[in-house]
């Protein structure tokens, strides 16, 4: 006897943004660029607000090696937390300080260290910026940030932290990139949303 499932909803699947894909699509998201010579699922300027999504309607956001490209990353990362749901997630990789590749192309606009997303981020903040503490905070909580080092050099991740920590702090091209990886934890009205 056969058992009927007319009455159990299909789960639910996850919206994940790829926003500025480029040619590095991921089948499992939503690709979104500018240029339709790379094929996107969506073609979107990241420089034009506001996006074409709802509020709180993205459970994720990739943004690999995108900010750096953009005229005004705040906006972009505001825009973001508009579109994104409360336990969501924001996966940002830009070009480490120290790579000859972060102001190379004539097309990145911003170098990114730790430092630069403290006034996104929930939580108090040390600074002597009297604009600092007027700012409104994005509602997102940094979860982890991560140097990833050149190809070459990832065995010292796994084997001799230590000596990666070293070359990273005292050696130029030897980190790669940047991982930021935040959740929005809260609403925030400065977003335009209604509480």
């Amino acid at each position: 006897m056969g058992t009927d499932r007319s009455d159990v909803a299909e789960p639910v699947k996850p919206v994940i943004l790829n926003l500025g894909c480029g040619f590095t699509k991921l089948d499992w998201a939503i690709n979104v660029d500018a240029f339709d010579i790379c094929k996107p699922d969506v073609v979107w300027d990241l420089n034009k607000f506001p996006y074409p999504w709802e509020s709180n309607s993205v459970d994720g956001i990739e943004l690999w090696h995108v900010l750096e490209h953009l005229k005004d990353w705040y906006a972009a990362i505001k825009e973001c937390c508009r579109i994104l749901k409360v336990g969501g997630y924001i996966d940002v990789r830009v070009p480490d300080e120290s790579s000859s590749s972060a102001l190379a192309y004539r097309d990145h606009y911003h170098v990114f260290t730790q430092r630069t997303f403290d006034s996104v981020i929930s939580g108090p903040q040390q600074t002597t910026n009297a604009w600092f503490t007027q700012e409104a905070r994005l509602g997102l909580r940094m979860e982890s940030h991560n140097l990833v080092p050149f190809a070459q050099y990832a065995w010292m991740a796994r084997w001799a932290p230590w000596l990666m920590r070293f070359c990273a702090k005292h050696l130029r091209n030897f980190i790669w990139e940047q991982q930021f990886m935040f959740i929005k934890v809260e609403e925030n009205n400065a977003l335009g949303n209604k509480s």
